[in-house]
Order: structure tokens, then C-alpha cells, then sequence
């Protein structure tokens, strides 16, 4: 017993340390920060490996989600449509999706695609609802939940709030790091067109446009319009914001300017997180199939 001794002692030497030298109230955020824009750092990584091999896929062959996951149905009551932000593929659902789509809920879950994700966001929208209407035709869900992660986010807001679903059985959303006041990274949409004059010939590369971009800028009249347009009744809308976001700067801009929404606080660094941190998972999972309200304080704060 005495070999295990030296390591469980040095370890209390070390937390009575920090006690005494970095004490919790006063150092705790700090380090929280710290260790999330690592983790930040690894999912973006991760996140940007997943979509260039997928990317790389649909350029090369064809692609089989759509019709391999509908084959996949098996008669659930709930559907979960998840929608891509800037530049991002159903690869960075993988977690969140598998997270949701469980016997449990009896959760159908679908992540939509299929557009080119630097077009006018009022072209996605519609798509989007042109989507929904055969997804919903095909399956009959009760419910459709959706659930959008940074521009995908908006593309689900303009769907909902321009009327171009109605009369389809949508009941929550959940919007994931998206830009509601704007973000000032949306200027990188300057870049889009000598790229497209470089490389336009690619299958895939040829459809970037950047007219989402600058819809996203903060203070544009496509975000001035739709802030000032009522949620739609009967659609209960959920918003998770981090303390710092990478891509929607400034963070505040991801809160949702309604009274009747619900939104939520992480105080971590992160664009990516949504879509891989556990936090934002347990709060996703409440949101859609619990009591919202009960949400632990440790992993989010009602904002």
C-alpha cells in the first residue's frame, strides 16, 4: 500500500497549492477558457478534416445520404432535420446526430444538404421548405424538430419567418452558434469571388457565390428585416451561445433577440463545440425532448 503513497500525497500538496496560489473563485473561468480553446482548436481540426474528405466525396462520386438515410425510416413519430452552416457537411453532425436519433425518443434525424452554402440565404430557405414538404410527404412525422448550426441557423429562422413552411408540423428549433445579430467575419465573403474566377471549374467550388456572407454582416437589411419579422406561434425556439465564438463575432450577436425565445450560456470558447461538446449536447437533448427548465447550471445558463 505504501508504493501508492507518494503520488495520492503529491497530489494533495498539489491541489493545497493551488488552494493557497490560484484559488477557484478567482482563477476558475479563466482556466475553464483556456482548456476550451483547446478543445476548440481540436474540433475545428476535426471538424475540417471531416468535411474536406466528405467534400472530396461529392466532388469525386455521388451522394448517397439522402437516399441511404430515407431508406433507413423506420416510422418515428419525431423528425430532427439538421442544417449546415458556412462551408460545413452532414460529416460534422456525426456526434449530435447519432446523440438524437435513438430509440428513446423515437427521433428520426435527417441533415439537409444539399445547396450551395455561400448562396442567398432567402434560395436556401426556400429550398430548405421545398425539403421539408417531401421529407414530410414521404415520412408523415408528427413533429419536426430543426436544428441548425451557425448560418444554418438563419437559413431555418428565414424558412420559419417568411411563411414558406407553413402548415407543416414544426415544433421546435434549435439554433446552435448562429450569427442572429450578425458577424463580422461574414467580410471573408470578399474572397469568394477570385476564388471562384480561380478554380470555378470544380463541380462543387463552382457554386460559391458569398451572397450569405454579407446578409450575415451585422446591421445588414436581410438580419434588420428578419429581427424585426415575430417568430411564427406554436414553435418553441432555443439558442446556445458561447462566452467567446471564433466565427460569430461579437459572441452576444448569437443570442436570440426575442423575449419568448429561450437562450442558453456556455461560458467556453467555441464555433465548433455545438456540434461535439457534451455540455451543449445535454442541453440540446433537454431542449428537444425534456423539460428545458431543467437544465443543470453547470452546463448552461439561461441567457
Amino acid at each position: 500500500m505504501k508504493k501508492f503513497d507518494f503520488p495520492r500525497k503529491a497530489i494533495q500538496e498539489l491541489q493545497s497549492f493551488n488552494a493557497r496560489h490560484f484559488p477557484q473563485e478567482r482563477y476558475h473561468t479563466a482556466l475553464t477558457l483556456g482548456l476550451s480553446a483547446i478543445e476548440e482548436l481540436y474540433f475545428c481540426a476535426k471538424n475540417a478534416i471531416d468535411t474536406s474528405m466528405h467534400m472530396s466525396e461529392r466532388v469525386l462520386y455521388a451522394n448517397d445520404y439522402p437516399q441511404r438515410r430515407i431508406a433507413e425510416y423506420q416510422g418515428q413519430k419525431r423528425l430532427c432535420v439538421f442544417v449546415p452552416g458556412y462551408m460545413q457537411t452532414a460529416v460534422g453532425f456525426y456526434r449530435l446526430e447519432s446523440l438524437v436519433n435513438i430509440e428513446t425518443f423515437d427521433a428520426f434525424t435527417y441533415v439537409w444538404q444539399d445547396f450551395p452554402y455561400s448562396q442567398d440565404i432567402f434560395i436556401s430557405a426556400d429550398a430548405l421548405a421545398q425539403k421539408l414538404r417531401e421529407l414530410n410527404e414521404s415520412l408523415h412525422p408528427e413533429e419536426i424538430y430543426l436544428i441548425g448550426h451557425s448560418q444554418g441557423g438563419i437559413i431555418i429562422r428565414t424558412a420559419l419567418q417568411y411563411g414558406l413552411t407553413l402548415g407543416l408540423p414544426i415544433r421546435k428549433c434549435l439554433f446552435l452558434c448562429s450569427p442572429h445579430l450578425g458577424t463580422w467575419v461574414g467580410l471573408g465573403g470578399l474572397t469568394h469571388g477570385p476564388i471562384r474566377t480561380c478554380i470555378g471549374h470544380l463541380p462543387y467550388i463552382s457554386e460559391v457565390h458569398g451572397e450569405s456572407a454579407f446578409q450575415l454582416l451585422p446591421g445588414s437589411k436581410f438580419l434588420t428585416e428578419l429581427n424585426d419579422r415575430p417568430l411564427p406561434t406554436g414553435v418553441e425556439c432555443f439558442a446556445i451561445r458561447y462566452a467567446f465564438d471564433p466565427m460569430v463575432i461579437p459572441a452576444k450577436n448569437a443570442r436570440m433577440p426575442y423575449r419568448e425565445a429561450h437562450n442558453f450560456y456556455i461560458e467556453k470558447i467555441g464555433h465548433a463545440q455545438p456540434l461535439y461538446c457534451a455540455r451543449a449536447s445535454r442541453i440540446a437533448l433537454r431542449c428537444l425532448f425534456g423539460d428545458w427548465t431543467k437544465v443543470p447550471r453547470a452546463h448552461g445558463i439561461q441567457d
